[in-house]
């Protein structure tokens, strides 16, 4: 994806700006232009996958480089291409200096319709000239960062497939935003566009015009053979199976970015005419038109990417030609330099190709304000395109016809170089005025038919193809003469079969089909020597001569099957090809033709790049990670786990690379273990230089052990082995461990009864402890069970025990007089009443086991809880004859204050219950980060054996003061499941006949400054209660609900659930009481009052539920409706109804 998108650097600024104004001045003659490439794709691809297969085989860095490889590597070669690509190319940049100035003026001054004028910027006024200093700036800083054995940038491919989707995602938006937001579509703008006469009169003309012809032949020669193009398309990649996406996408791509040229075209002549605005600024002036500036920025964008990617891969690929093919071999023929094979050049290479970009960068612009100024974008990008056909007689034909001499192809560029700047350059001078204007008609000294648009007296109604044509014309002519009169050289000879018979190799015939001329079997051995080696030709010989069951003697003849023998021996080294080639050559006694001599050293370097692939697919399919490096101590060869083991970044690891690059870098990430990391690198690379094996263990810091081997080569070079072991030195230890029990078990008896009785020592004492945890495991499911069983048989005592007391007084009171019945009632109400104190407890409970509890932790001062507390069971212990004394204390706590509070009313109420004489102390210690709250009580004391059950449910004291009161015993279980809910911890000492002290350790915290209380929090004063709304579905509780409220004087009125709302519309009640749960054919109680509410102000709501959920509560918070949890007593709801409402502050009763 990336690869095909880079080779989206083809649309420049001419396809964003200029291919605009060519559809408005020339109607179809920018179609072309697009339609090359595609044609390049998609019928050309066999060509192009051809280029880079050279490409990577003669590992070329530039059209110039790959040129001058096919004609023998030719330096002179190289430097005239470079040199040709530096004038092809200077017009092109040039061209994307003339656009990013024109369009940067163009919005500096906003005025699109006036001729351009140069912006001041810090005193500078040539805008041009500080655009070409940035693109020297942005293209040294992306493409001079270092020296690549293939001049490969994959950053700037990368910047590049990410400035083409930016150019395109531009241009479609300002195309699509012009087309259809300005003109309301495709069809209202084309009918508005034919009332303009120019428009209709442009796109009526023919469309296979010679120069329509001509543009679509350049652009298919500078999709292969423009500098940018090759470098993009041939040099930078990597993979070949890119093209075969590169050949549907970038069609797509240069489809797209056509999409909207006609359209604009057409806008920009509907909106401005003819002549008024420059066409090659309607892309950017037509938003500025419309007044939509965000659109102008996006062209401008668009336009800036367009350019940039351009210029930079450009000005790049140009630096790289010239340093490597012009200037380096010069510096090198000068007299008193020398390069010394240690000398790290990279440097001087990177200064030279940064002072060359700048150079061409200038150069263009020098270019830029000479002739841009009478130029049109599409005319200096034609003249550009029209150039690069010089390179593809020598680079096409080369790849197709061996018989193209060097001195063919440098004759032939010469010849073009002069017909392009004679037939295309000349008549530009001309028109700038360098030149007599009478040589565009009468000719140079009056030779007619020497006039650079007219020559030898041709016309094709087209300056543009009458260039192309004589361009290319003179130099295939010059070239095909050349080298039909000119010897090839050996290297010649060599690199054309390179080239040309890429893929297409010829086998030879086998040596069965070859007579031997009475060759002997001395002759046939010393053939074998050659490639097999003295005692291995002998051996083959030998065991041929066994397996025939003959003596073979040194003046026999070999005979055919011999010869297959051989053959076979043979092609074992060199392969099957090579080794028929070899015997066919030597049995005939002739030396090999070159071409032979060339398709040898082929076949035999595709068998070592075979084995040299089947190696590397060996060495990744190993377990340990390998690296190998040659006597200079560089990298040569390694696997997929070496990188895996090290975690080398991307990149990092290069054929060719030191050592030492590589030592440094692991002994920087402490992998070396301490110490300097340059005495680190210092110690092994001494090591690998003195070439003696070794073997080491390496413990690195993610816990793993690495087993590093390394065994010197033969010739010199290094293998190093890494594997893991980490899992064996674990095994190891365990094993270690193991000998070490085994052995002291040794020492007392023999080994194999010591097994033995171990073994089954161990299955018995599993089988005991097995049984031990699983009668265990029952006991406790039995006591677990047990206790469940007490738990409910106690509480349901404890339940039925008052409600039983309750019936039975019920039934006294049906029997007896006035004051009987009365006493009765009194008991009634007593007994529902110790029912209700069960039923609170056991409630909290199970919601604490069900972890149903929400705990709202908060800091708060202690004091808040103790001293209502204090004044609470003062009064509680002075009725019981106690002396209640506090410990006042400032300290402040993180806890939950209410469950807090609960705990410490536990303590204290058992404290007063159990003690008969004597006092009450509660106080608090304070510690480090926590403070202690303690309650002491002078009471009988809880013996040891009591002490562990005391927590337990329905585990009441033995001993109570005179009143006899005893408690329900859920209090002390209830106050250890609130503490461990809240993290708290319970303490218990007690000594019998002395007294019990209760503690608590509870969070300490700062004291903290207390917030203002809100305005709005402060009590509402209650309001008198005349009449009251009872909403239930059941008519038992309504009636014993309004009977409680009629004793005291409030008017009742109920209602069922559906009829509340119109009741409450017709009526005016004080209080509104409405039970939760009304059915399930009705909404819940609180769901009607949320949605009564907010209509009846005035009427204040009360809700009535068993339901305990925070749900519930935090909706009641939110509602200020009054909250009563059932079982109702006259109390709890006599309390609901006076409590004065808090704004936001709702307490349940």
């Amino acid at each position: 994806m990336v690869y095909a998108l880079s080779l989206a650097v083809f649309c420049t600024s001419w396809a964003f700006y200029g291919s605009v104004g060519s559809a408005a001045t020339e109607g179809w003659s920018y179609l072309p232009v697009y339609l090359g490439p595609m044609i390049a794709l998609l019928i050309l691809a066999p060509v192009l996958r051809k280029m880079l297969l050279i490409s990577q085989q003669q590992n070329t860095t530039s059209i110039a480089d790959f040129i001058a490889a096919r004609y023998g590597k030719s330096q002179g070669l190289a430097a005239l291409v470079s040199g040709i690509a530096l004038l092809v190319v200077l017009p092109y940049i040039a061209l994307q200096l003339d656009a990013l100035t024109t369009s940067f003026n163009t919005i500096v001054h906003g005025a699109y319709s006036q001729p351009q004028t140069e912006v001041t910027l810090a005193g500078w006024t040539d805008t041009g000239l500080l655009v070409a200093i940035a693109m020297a700036a942005f293209s040294i800083a992306f493409g001079t960062r270092h020296v690549n054995p293939r001049e490969s940038h994959q950053g700037i491919i990368r910047a590049i497939a990410f400035e083409s989707i930016v150019k395109l995602s531009a241009f479609l938006i300002v195309g699509a935003v012009v087309t259809f937001g300005m003109f309301g579509g495709v069809h209202n703008l084309f009918a508005q566009a034919r009332n303009v006469p120019a428009f209709h009169a442009l796109f009526d003309q023919p469309l296979l015009t010679p120069r329509f012809v001509t543009v679509l032949i350049l652009s298919v020669a500078a999709t292969l053979c423009l500098p940018r193009q090759f470098h993009v398309g041939v040099v930078e990649n990597t993979e070949t199976r890119d093209l075969n996406t590169a050949r549907w996408l970038f069609p797509l791509y240069l489809f797209l970015m056509s999409l909207f040229v006609v359209p604009l075209a057409a806008a920009g002549l509907t909106v401005f005419g003819v002549n008024t605005v420059d066409p090659d600024r309607f892309v950017i002036a037509l938003p500025m038109h419309a007044g939509m500036h965000w659109l102008t920025l996006v062209a401008y964008i668009g336009g800036v990417s367009a350019a940039t990617s351009m210029v930079i891969m450009a000005t790049v690929t140009l630096s790289t030609m010239i340093c490597n093919e012009i200037v380096v071999p010069l510096a090198l023929r000068l007299p008193g330099v020398q390069f010394g094979h240690r000398q790290d050049l990279s440097r001087a290479l990177l200064r030279t190709r940064r002072i060359l970009i700048v150079v061409i960068l200038i150069l263009a612009w020098a270019f830029y304000r000479m002739f841009a100024t009478s130029q049109t974008l599409a005319g200096i990008g034609l003249l550009s395109l029209s150039g690069v056909v010089l390179f593809v007689p020598p680079m096409i034909g080369g790849i197709f016809i061996r018989r193209i001499t060097r001195r063919g192809a440098i004759s032939g560029l010469l010849a073009g170089l002069a017909l392009w700047l004679y037939t295309l350059v000349v008549p530009i001078m001309v028109t700038q005025g360098w030149l007599p204007g009478g040589w565009m008609t009468g000719g140079p000294f009056g030779i007619g038919w020497l006039a650079p648009q007219a020559l030898f007296g041709t016309h094709f109604g087209d300056t543009l193809t009458h260039g192309v044509f004589w361009t290319l014309t003179g130099e295939i002519a010059v070239m095909a003469s050349v080298s039909l009169n000119t010897s090839i050289t050996l290297i010649e000879r060599a690199q054309a079969v390179a080239f040309v018979d890429l893929g297409m190799r010829r086998q030879p015939r086998s040596t069965a089909d070859v007579r031997p001329p009475a060759i002997r079997v001395g002759e046939l051995e010393v053939l074998l020597q050659r490639f097999l080696g003295p005692q291995a030709a002998r051996a083959a010989l030998n065991e041929y001569a066994g397996h025939h069951d003959r003596q073979l003697l040194s003046n026999q003849i070999v005979d055919a099957s011999l010869l297959q023998f051989a053959e076979q021996r043979l092609a074992g080294v060199v392969g099957s090809a090579s080794a028929r080639l070899m015997l066919a050559s030597g049995l005939r006694q002739r030396d090999l033709a070159l071409e032979d001599m060339v398709r040898l050293l082929d076949r035999t370097a595709d068998a070592v790049q075979f084995n040299r692939n089947v190696l590397q697919a060996a060495l990744e399919n190993i377990d340990q990670g390998i690296s190998v490096v040659d006597q200079d101590l560089r990298l040569v060869a390694w696997n997929t786990r070496y990188l895996e083991l090290f975690e080398y970044p991307p990149g990092m690891v290069r054929t060719g690379r030191h050592i030492a690059d590589l030592i440094r870098f692991n002994a920087m990430r402490g992998e070396c273990g301490p110490g300097p990391v340059e005495e680190h690198v210092r110690k092994r690379l001494e090591h690998l230089r003195e070439g003696k094996p070794h073997r080491f263990e390496r413990h690195r810091r993610n816990n793993t052990v690495l087993q590093m081997t390394g065994n010197p080569m033969p010739g010199g070079g290094f293998v190093t082995t890494f594997n893991d072991i980490t899992e064996f030195k674990r095994n190891e230890a365990a094993l270690t461990r193991m000998n070490e029990e085994l052995e002291a078990r040794v020492a007392k008896r023999t080994e194999e009864l010591s097994r033995a009785n171990e073994g089954l020592r161990r299955e018995n004492q599993q089988r005991a402890e097995a049984q031990r945890a699983a009668l265990e495991a029952r006991r406790e499911a039995e006591r677990a069970n047990l206790s469940k069983t007490r738990f409910l048989a106690a509480a349901s005592h404890d339940l039925l025990q008052p409600l039983n007391a309750a019936r039975l007084f019920a039934a006294g009171a049906e029997q007896g007089n006035a004051n009987a019945q009365s006493t009765a009632l009194q008991q009634i109400q007593m007994s529902l009443e110790a029912a209700q104190a069960l039923l609170e407890p056991l409630l909290d409970i199970s919601k604490i086991d069900a972890g149903a509890w929400d705990v709202k932790y908060q800091a708060f001062p202690l004091s808040r809880i103790l001293e209502p507390l204090t004044r609470e069971f003062e009064v509680l212990a002075r009725n019981a004859g106690l002396v209640l004394h506090a410990v006042p204390s400032n300290a402040w706590v993180r806890s939950d204050p209410n469950l807090l509070r609960r705990i410490l009313q536990n303590f204290l109420s058992n404290a007063v219950r159990y003690t008969e004489t004597g006092r009450v102390l509660i106080g608090v210690r304070r510690r480090a980060d926590h403070v202690r709250v303690e309650v002491w009580d002078t009471g009988p004391g809880i013996t040891d054996d009591q002490l562990g059950s005391i927590f337990e449910e329905f585990q009441r004291g033995t001993s109570s003061h005179a009143s006899g009161e005893r408690g329900l015993g859920l209090g002390l279980s209830l106050a250890d499941r609130m503490a461990r809910l809240l993290g708290h911890d319970i303490q218990v000492n007690s000594k019998p006949g002395y007294g019990t002290v209760f503690r608590i350790h509870i969070e300490r915290v700062a004291p903290e400054t207390p917030a203002a209380e809100p305005s709005a929090a402060k009590p509402v004063a209650s309001q008198p209660i005349h009449r009251a709304l009872c909403v239930d579905d059941d008519n038992a509780s309504l009636d014993a609900l309004v009977g409680l409220l009629e004793r005291w004087d409030i008017d009742c009125m109920t209602a069922p659930p559906e009829d509340a709302e119109a009741i409450l519309g017709d009526e005016s009640f004080d209080i509104a009481i409405f039970d939760y749960d009304l059915g399930e054919d009705s909404a819940n109680g609180l769901t009607l009052i949320e949605g009564l509410g907010e209509q009846f102000d005035d009427t204040r709501f009360i809700l009535v539920t068993a339901n305990r959920s925070q749900d519930i509560i935090a909706r009641v918070e939110a509602m200020n409706v009054g909250l009563v949890y059932k079982p109702i007593g006259p109390e709890k709801l006599r309390e609901a109804i006076r409590r004065p409402v808090r704004g936001g502050e709702i307490e349940a009763v």
